[in-house]
């Protein structure tokens, strides 16, 4: 049926004003402090999206060692559900590079490819008690996190020098923490979790985990140990309009010799820990859309049986508000 203008294909919602209206009761709530920030790399946040909002997300990491680079660029899609639920999607692209002394002299590889694919759900137990002070009740939320080993990790071309493995060969479940707490001009962050990793059958030329430790049987039964994650960081805001800031972030891994549920590991254990200072910027910005940019670079601290690794980062978010305005980034 036709509506009043005689268009037979309007749609249900004619404004953001009666959308926000018949979803009214979805609506977060919001902060009388909060701007739009590029935010932390490794350290998510504990607000989710609100309804009709979404954000794209490329990121890019590339994770130097000596005659290595490991470039991933993780695309994100975050789409705001409701009823303080958010899901997320990562789609990585891989650049990998070798060279020598990793390679025999004179010679070098390179790959491009479709890493593991990542999915996650976010649920936001609590919001910001009071963003001007430090001991309100912060906000707190629960992830629940799924790889897919969409990338590419057996039948490895020995003259590649593993550059073409794009992925663990790994079903992986994680569930983490998060916290955020606003003390304007500051903001907090935190994030702690378990990734179990299921077990998987690897070929000659797999490197591990470790990134330096390789397989040398043919059809081996891996099992990667319980790997914890956490990641915490500071950011001062230094201009709410621009989004303008600096941020302090640290890092790290810890694959343990166990599996919560396969047992023993026979994959080698490893840990490392960085700190990453990282600078932020938002243009352009507007109730309706916004783009932050963000730069940094991660540097070694610890690491145990892992590479000493330099990893510059970067990151443009692209921000569609709905109806409720305020991305939780």
């Amino acid at each position: 049926m036709p509506d009043a203008s005689g268009s037979p294909f309007a749609f249900p919602f004619s404004s953001d004003a009666d959308m926000a209206g018949d979803f009214k009761a979805l609506a977060p709530p919001l902060l009388p402090w909060g701007p739009n920030t590029s935010g932390p790399f490794f350290t998510g946040t504990a607000e989710v999206e609100p309804i009709g909002s979404w954000y794209l997300e490329p990121f890019a990491y590339d994770f130097m060692s000596p005659r290595v680079s490991n470039l991933s660029m993780p695309m994100r899609l975050a789409v705001g559900l409701g009823h303080n639920l958010e899901l997320d999607t990562y789609l990585p692209l891989e650049q990998n590079w070798v060279g020598p002394p990793q390679t025999p002299s004179g010679h070098s590889a390179s790959y491009f490819g479709v890493g593991n694919t990542h999915f996650e759900v976010k649920w936001q137990l609590t919001s910001d008690g009071d963003v001007y002070l430090p001991l309100a009740m912060p906000a707190i939320a629960l992830s629940f996190d799924f790889w897919v080993p969409s990338g590419q990790y057996q039948n490895l071309n020995p003259q590649d020098f593993s550059a073409d493995q794009l992925g663990n060969g790994t079903f992986n479940e994680g569930v983490f923490v998060l916290v955020r707490k606003h003390v304007k001009p500051f903001m907090f962050y935190l994030q702690v979790g378990d990734i179990v990793e299921n077990p998987s059958t690897v070929g000659v030329g797999y490197e591990f985990n470790n990134s330096i430790s390789l397989n040398q049987t043919p059809n081996f039964h891996m099992v990667d140990g319980n790997l914890l994650y956490y990641a915490g960081a500071f950011e001062h805001v230094l201009n709410t309009e621009w989004g303008a800031g600096y941020l302090l972030e640290f890092y790290g891994e810890s694959q343990s010799g166990q599996n919560l549920f396969f047992g023993a590991a026979n994959a080698p254990p490893f840990s490392f820990l960085w700190l990453a200072p990282e600078v932020e910027v938002t243009w352009p910005h507007d109730k309706a859309f916004s783009v932050t940019w963000g730069a940094g670079v991660a540097l070694p601290v610890y690491q145990s049986d892992y590479p000493v690794t330099v990893t510059p980062m970067g990151t443009v978010t692209f921000y569609f508000n709905g109806p409720f305005g305020y991305r939780g980034m």
